[in-house]
């Protein structure tokens, strides 16, 4: 099969690495800078909770939905243009967003979730086309540029909200990036030339569905995705039923996210020195399970340093089932296929874990029940993990 970089002219390394880091920014923070703001915004718009949740929720379905058509159109238009579509998406449902209009902040949503589902899937396509020789270094930049956007974004929207009287303000700057980051994306898209996507000889993505390695690394993904958005939403309830102080499980919240960049980093460039990963993989649960169990049977004997494994933990994990996307395709458009795959039944299952997590807290009475079912949960991840760490490839009949 054709490289789909074939006849691809050199890009100076400095605006690839600009544009990279650009897009990976935006495929975070403008999810994570409405939870901030968004008791100010169910007042304006005079909403209930549930309503609210959509803009959250809802882009999460939407990277769960909408990633299987990400490989098609990159195959279309060509995966340079692809990305700076995706990129233009997001800084329309950014400006959408930030109207005080319940069916215009809806459409914003749709806008956007769909243009970081596209991005989330092209961006191991990127790298396995135009990085093959430093995925390590590339694919730790990546998760670190996500989450240095998720943190500024949600450190500042408060502040921003504050200073300028509206909670349009952040999502209207975050916005603003995204157009910027558009401009850059479409100077490299059109300063490219044409290049053979070999779209038709791509394989179907029923052929992906047959493959046994393929499963395995989406379980992992779905697991992971489940575990970290459920973790995200509840763990500072958790604590604080337990008797942590409110000020503590804010803290708590922060250092699971800090503590993911240097740990995702780091899994990557280790994962892409590694022919065997199952041990790595089977490290990195275990920090979650030490973690799980610090907050079901001693939460308030250490609960920064049950923060602190939980973010090295799951950062790690999350940089490692991204690393694998490229590790375990011989192909760019394998790579977005199985991206595809992986992304879109993984967010659908992390959608639902806040709902779950809540529902046996609310048939229990207490959070042991929903913390248990996380913990079984995370054996089945690591299960999936150590096989996936084997040094196997996804076959697809094509190469």
């Amino acid at each position: 099969m054709p490289s789909a970089s074939l006849s691809r002219p050199p890009l100076p390394a400095w605006l690839w690495l600009v544009a990279f880091g650009l897009a990976a920014i935006n495929l975070r923070a403008p999810i994570v800078v409405i939870g901030p703001v968004l008791d100010p915004i169910m007042s304006t718009l005079s909403i209930g909770a549930g309503t609210a949740s959509l803009f959250t929720t809802g882009m999460i379905l939407c990277f769960g939905l909408l990633s299987p058509l990400a490989p098609g159109f990159a195959d279309r238009v060509g995966l340079d243009r692809a990305i700076a579509c995706a990129i233009t998406l997001i800084a329309i449902g950014g400006v959408l967003r930030g109207v005080e209009s319940l069916t215009i902040m809806l459409l914003g949503t749709l806008c956007a979730g769909m243009g970081i589902a596209f991005g989330n899937v092209f961006m191991p396509s990127l790298v396995k086309r135009d990085r093959g020789d430093r995925l390590g270094r590339t694919m730790g930049l990546y998760t670190v540029m996500m989450g240095v956007g998720a943190t500024i974004s949600a450190g500042s929207a408060i502040p921003l909200m504050n200073l300028s009287g509206s909670w349009s303000t952040p999502i209207w700057l975050w916005a603003a990036f995204g157009i910027g980051s558009a401009i850059v994306w479409w100077r490299v898209a059109l300063s490219l030339a044409p290049v053979e996507q070999a779209s038709s000889r791509r394989p179907p993505m029923s052929r992906l569905f047959r493959s046994p390695v393929a499963w395995t690394l989406t379980l992992f993904m779905g697991a992971q995705s489940l575990s970290f958005y459920t973790l995200q939403t509840w763990v500072p309830a958790v604590a604080i039923q337990a008797g942590v102080p409110v000020a503590t499980a804010g803290i708590m919240l922060s250092l699971i996210n800090l503590t993911s960049i240097p740990g995702s980093y780091v899994v990557a460039r280790l994962a892409s020195r590694l022919t065997h990963h199952s041990l790595l993989v089977l490290g990195l649960c275990s920090l979650v399970a030490l973690a799980l169990f610090g907050l079901l049977l001693a939460p308030t004997a250490s609960p920064l340093l049950w923060a602190l494994l939980l973010g090295a933990g799951q950062g790690g994990c999350f940089a490692f089932a991204l690393t694998m996307i490229v590790l375990r395709t011989r192909q760019p458009q394998h790579a977005a296929m199985l991206s595809g795959m992986s992304q879109s039944i993984g967010y659908l299952m992390g959608a639902s874990g806040p709902l779950l997590f809540g529902t046996l807290h609310g048939l229990s009475g207490d959070w042991q029940l929903s913390l248990i079912f996380l913990i079984v949960l995370l054996a089945a991840q690591s299960v999936a993990g150590v096989l996936i760490g084997r040094p196997k490839m996804v076959k697809l009949g094509d190469d």
